[in-house]
């Protein structure tokens, strides 16, 4: 970072596609490099943001919804995925802002195994995750333990102002 805003983006981080009008990283910044990397912070997916918490999915239960609100102050830069489990799982996750999905292909959930690590040991993401102030990040929950599955997932990084 040279203390300049990007040319391309003004410092935003995103631009405009010029097809749909939805944001996209900038590609002349790559978004997360143009802001200032604040103080490491954590998200915990929940199924009622007022009260967030781990959740439960009963034996086998499927496409059971979870979600998690970027704070109002500043974007978050999403560089690992932390997560605890009472049993083996499928979901998918997806930036409602963007529509962007962390998975593989469209609406195809991911055993959770491959993608979520623990405190120990967390899944780092190839690339960050920029995640715009105030979007919602929605996860869809698939139990394939056949018991009751209480579940924590957590998005780790850092805000970026």
């Amino acid at each position: 970072m040279n203390g300049q805003p990007c040319t391309t983006c003004g410092g935003r981080g995103a631009v405009a596609n010029a097809a749909t009008g939805s944001p996209e990283p900038c590609p002349n910044c790559e978004s997360y490099l143009s802001g200032t990397v604040g103080l490491p912070f954590w998200y915990l997916f929940s199924q009622n943001p007022a009260n967030p918490a781990a959740f439960a999915l009963t034996a086998l239960q499927a496409n059971v919804g979870a979600s998690v609100q970027i704070d109002n102050d500043s974007d978050f830069l999403c560089d690992r995925i932390i997560g605890s489990r009472t049993g083996a799982y499928n979901a998918y996750l997806k930036d409602n802002f963007s529509a962007r999905l962390l998975s593989p292909s469209q609406n195809v959930p991911i055993a959770d195994v491959n993608f979520v690590g623990t405190a120990q040991l967390p899944y780092w993401l190839p690339k960050p995750w920029l995640i715009k102030r105030t979007s919602t990040v929605q996860g869809f929950f698939t139990d394939t333990s056949g018991a009751g599955n209480t579940i924590q997932l957590i998005l780790a990084g850092y805000k970026v102002t």
